[in-house]
């Protein structure tokens, strides 16, 4: 690695990646960079499980960005992601890019295409009444090249294919990222047994309504925020909000939205692993590995960061 090189720590949700990067930041003077596209929202904090990051013994950015319901786009985080990286570097210190947001991860290392009018697709797609698996089916349709490769409950992905469809004409298949990190790279992906997982994650729901996620929501009723949260279907706010509308029962969609969120880390699990077995491919000198987040791990970690720098 050169004097210029960048920590990326990345993981499923309710791995413990936030406090782990926290205490390796503290190891090599480093500073935090926010990759959880719930973070980037202002009003969004208990259901997000975002850091009391104005506290914290080290400097956080790209943390309450954004104070509008408005996309923040995976193209425009890697242009700020570029000057935020030339700041931290200008002070000797050590960026450290945070987060389970794996597109926006997956950023730092690939360039997207520049797709121009895809905004104004994505939006409508997004408030579609057909389901996700609908929306797959139309784009395994247009280009069944690209639907084999994304899960038809990957409302995200699935959206983007189609609305770079719908903006060019083209098949999604044919806009290929290229491989060009912004910088060397110590890539770390925390990693848990699936059960375990699966416990801190039902158990983290239950944590965040006590900690009044539901009055979060709540503020969120009636504004321009709440449908852009159930347009964006963003686990658990959607769901809260529903209940709220509907007068559903509170422990039924506690329940759902443990669930959803198991769900979600399965796909983050698979996601990640794919990007480390192929950035291990590449051959490069960078560093890529996989942990369980605790001391031992944090020791071996900074100790082979120390090393390589």
């Amino acid at each position: 690695m050169n004097k210029k090189n960048v920590v990326i720590i990345s993981g499923a949700t309710a791995t413990g990646k936030s406090s782990f990067a926290i205490k390796f930041a503290q190891q090599i003077n480093g500073e935090i960079i926010n990759a959880d596209i719930g973070s980037f929202y202002k009003p969004m904090s208990i259901g997000v499980a975002k850091p009391k990051w104005q506290n914290e013994s080290v400097p956080h950015h790209m943390f309450d960005i954004i104070d509008e319901p408005v996309l923040y786009s995976i193209a425009k985080f890697r242009k700020d992601l570029v000057s935020l990286l030339q700041d931290i570097w200008s002070r000797g210190k050590v960026p450290i890019i945070t987060g389970g947001s794996v597109f926006y991860i997956q950023s730092f290392f690939y360039q997207q295409h520049e797709v121009v009018g895809t905004d104004v697709h994505i939006q409508n797609l997004e408030s579609s009444s057909l389901d996700s698996k609908d929306l797959w089916n139309q784009l395994h349709k247009i280009d069944n090249q690209r639907a084999k490769v994304i899960d038809p409950q990957d409302r995200y992905r699935v959206i983007r294919a189609l609305a770079i469809f719908h903006a060019t004409g083209k098949k999604p298949s044919e806009f290929k990222p290229i491989f060009n990190p912004l910088s060397d790279y110590y890539f770390i992906i925390c990693d848990r047994d699936r059960d375990e997982l699966y416990q801190r994650i039902d158990r983290r729901v239950i944590e965040m309504i006590d900690e009044g996620w539901l009055d979060e929501v709540k503020k969120l009723q009636g504004s321009s925020w709440e449908q852009f949260l159930l347009r964006k279907k963003m686990i658990g706010y959607d769901d809260l909000l529903l209940m709220l509308q509907d007068k559903k029962s509170l422990s039924k969609t506690i329940a759902i939205i443990q669930k959803k969120t198991r769900n979600y880390a399965k796909r983050q699990i698979t996601f990640l692993k794919k990007m480390h077995n192929d950035l291990l491919i590449k051959g490069s000198d960078n560093l890529v590995t996989l942990i369980t987040p605790d001391d031992n791990s944090l020791q071996h970690t900074v100790q082979q960061y120390l090393l390589k720098k």
